[in-house]
C-alpha cells in the first residue's frame, strides 16, 4: 500500500510542481490584467457548478467496502450525471445574468464549460478507480492533463509575443487536454468498472447519507468562488491577478499534496471501520497528522523566511503579492493536518458533524469576504481591503476548523489529538526565530548576490528544524526507515505490474 501512497503523492506533486512552474513562467510574460480575466472567466465556470459533488463522492468512498460494490457503482453514475446536468443549467444561466453572453468572452467561456463536464464525466470513474485501490490507473489521468496543460503554458509562454489572444490558447488548450483526459480513463476504466443498473433503494439511501453534506458542498464552492468575483467587480482584473499568483496558482499546488495523501486514506478508514479496526484507524490518522506537519511547517518556514526574496528574484512584478503569501501560506498547513480527522468523521458516518463543521467554515468564508474585501456592500461601508481583506477571510476560518474537527473526533470516536503537533509547530517558530538573525548576518556578507542568501538560509533553517525534530524525538529511526524504503523503485514496479495484471 505505502507504493501506491507515495506514487499518488509523487505523480500530483511533480505534475503540479510542473504546473507551477508553467504558471510562474506564464506570470512572467503575461500582463497582471489578463491573467485577472483568465481567473474571473474560470470562477464564473466554476461558481455555476453549484452541485459538483454536495457529498456523493465522500458517501460513495465510505461504501466502497461494500460487497455488491457494482450495484453502488451504477446509482453513483446515474446521480452524478444527474447532478452535471443539473450544473450545466445553472452556469449556463449564470453566464447570463453576469451578461457574459454579449461580450468577447463568451467563446472562452464555453470552451471552459465543456473542458469542466470533461472534467467531471472523467472524475466519476477515478474515483472509482480509486475504490478499488487501483491508484496507479487512478493518477494517470491526472497526471496526464496537468503535465499536459502545463507544457502547452509553458509554449504560449515562450511564444507569446506570436500568439494574438493568449486567452483563447488557454482555453483551447484546456479543451483539448480534457478531451484526451476522458478518452484516457475510459481506456484504463474498461476491465475495471462493471456498472449494474441504478438502483432506486440504494439511491435513497446516498441521498440520505450525503443529505448533511448538500448545504456544505454548496456553500463551499461559494466560499471559494465568490471572492473573486467581489475583488473583480471591485477593483478590477489587476487586483485579482495579484491575488491568484497566491491563491490560483500556489495554494492549490499546496492543496493537492495533501488531497493525494488523504483520499487514499479515506478508503483504508472506511474499511477499516467495516472491520472495526480502530488500532489500525488511530495509527493511520496519525502518521498521516504527524508526516504531513512537517512538510507543511518546512515549508511555512521556507516563506515566512524568504517569502519577500523569493517574490523579488523570480517575480519581481508581484511584490504586491508577498504580503497575501505570508496570510494564506498557513491554509495548506491547517488543512493537511486536519483533513484526516474531517474525513475519518465521513468514513465513521458521522456526515452531519462534519457537515456542520464544515458548513461553518465556508459561511465564515463568506462572511469575512464580504465584509472585509469591498468598499461598500449594497449602500453599507465596509472594510474595503481588498486583496488583505481576502486572504484573510480565506485564513482565519481554518485556524477554528482545525480545532473543530479534533475535538469531534476526541467526542464521538475518542481518539486524542497528537500534543506533539503544539511541539512542532513552537519548533518551527524558534527555527524561524534563530535563523532570522543568522540570515541577517549572511546578507551582510552576500548583499550582492541574494539567490545565493535565499539557498544558504534555507538550508540552514531546514537543517535546524530537522535537527530540533530529532532532538525532541519526532523524527525517529523508524521514519527515517520509512523514507528509505519508500524510495526503493522495485517495489513501485512490482505494485503497478500487480494492479494492471490482476
Amino acid at each position: 500500500m505505502k507504493e501506491k501512497f507515495v506514487f499518488s503523492l509523487i505523480t500530483g506533486l511533480s505534475s503540479n510542481v510542473l504546473f507551477l512552474f508553467a504558471s510562474y513562467i506564464l506570470l512572467l510574460k503575461l500582463d497582471i490584467a489578463s491573467i485577472g480575466i483568465w481567473v474571473f472567466l474560470n470562477t464564473v465556470v466554476n461558481l455555476g457548478f453549484l452541485f459538483i459533488n454536495i457529498g456523493f463522492d465522500s458517501i460513495h468512498y465510505q461504501y466502497s467496502g461494500k460487497e455488491n460494490i457494482s450495484d453502488y457503482i451504477g446509482t453513483y453514475f446515474m446521480i452524478k450525471v444527474v447532478l452535471l446536468i443539473i450544473n450545466i443549467i445553472i452556469t449556463l444561466g449564470l453566464l447570463a445574468i453576469l451578461q457574459i453572453w454579449n461580450t468577447v468572452f463568451i467563446a472562452f467561456s464555453l470552451l471552459l464549460l465543456v473542458s469542466k463536464i470533461f472534467f467531471c464525466i472523467g472524475n466519476i470513474f477515478i474515483v472509482n478507480l480509486r475504490i478499488k485501490i487501483k491508484i496507479f490507473k487512478a493518477e494517470i489521468p491526472n497526471f496526464f492533463v496537468i503535465t499536459g496543460n502545463s507544457l502547452s503554458i509553458i509554449y504560449l509562454a515562450f511564444n507569446i509575443s506570436h500568439i494574438s489572444d493568449p486567452i483563447l490558447y488557454l482555453s483551447v488548450s484546456n479543451f483539448i487536454f480534457y478531451t484526451f483526459f476522458v478518452i484516457i480513463i475510459f481506456y484504463l476504466s474498461k476491465n475495471e468498472i462493471k456498472i449494474n443498473k441504478p438502483n432506486k433503494l440504494l439511491a435513497r439511501n446516498y441521498i440520505k447519507d450525503a443529505k448533511p453534506l448538500i448545504f456544505f458542498s454548496i456553500v463551499s464552492v461559494i466560499a471559494t468562488y465568490l471572492g473573486n468575483l467581489i475583488l473583480y467587480y471591485s477593483f478590477g482584473s489587476e487586483p485579482l491577478g495579484y491575488f491568484s499568483s497566491v491563491n490560483t496558482y500556489l495554494i492549490p499546488v499546496l492543496l493537492l499534496i495533501s488531497g493525494s495523501i488523504s483520499s487514499i486514506y479515506l478508503i483504508l478508514f472506511s474499511q477499516d471501520f467495516e472491520r472495526e479496526d480502530f488500532n489500525s484507524i488511530k495509527t493511520t490518522l496519525y502518521v498521516i497528522e504527524n508526516y504531513s506537519s512537517i512538510l507543511f511547517l518546512s515549508i511555512i518556514i521556507i516563506i515566512l523566511l524568504n517569502g519577500e526574496l523569493i517574490i523579488s528574484i523570480f517575480l519581481p512584478n508581484f511584490l504586491e503579492a508577498v504580503p497575501i503569501l505570508y496570510i494564506m501560506i498557513f491554509i495548506p498547513y491547517f488543512i493537511a493536518i486536519s483533513q484526516p480527522y474531517s474525513w475519518l468523521l465521513v468514513a465513521g458516518k458521522k456526515q452531519k458533524i462534519n457537515a456542520r463543521v464544515n458548513s461553518f467554515v465556508s459561511i465564515l468564508i463568506i462572511i469575512l469576504m464580504l465584509y472585509f474585501i469591498p468598499q461598500e456592500l449594497f449602500f453599507f461601508q465596509t472594510l474595503g481591503l481588498g486583496v488583505i481583506g481576502y486572504a484573510l477571510a480565506q485564513t482565519i476560518p481554518w485556524i477554528f476548523w482545525t480545532f473543530l474537527c479534533r475535538y469531534y473526533i476526541n467526542k464521538t470516536l475518542n481518539i486524542k489529538y497528537q500534543i506533539t503537533m503544539i511541539l512542532q509547530f513552537f519548533l518551527a517558530v524558534l527555527t524561524i526565530i534563530i535563523t532570522f538573525f543568522i540570515k541577517n548576518f549572511l546578507n551582510s556578507i552576500f548583499l550582492e548576490n541574494q539567490t545565493l542568501l535565499l539557498i544558504l538560509s534555507s538550508i540552514i533553517a531546514m537543517g535546524i528544524f530537522i535537527g530540533f525534530l530529532i532532538i525532541f524525538k519526532e523524527l525517529k529511526r523508524e521514519d527515517l526507515s520509512f523514507f528509505i524504503e519508500i524510495l526503493k523503485l522495485k517495489s513501485y514496479t512490482e505494485s503497478a505490474k500487480k494492479e494492471f495484471t490482476s
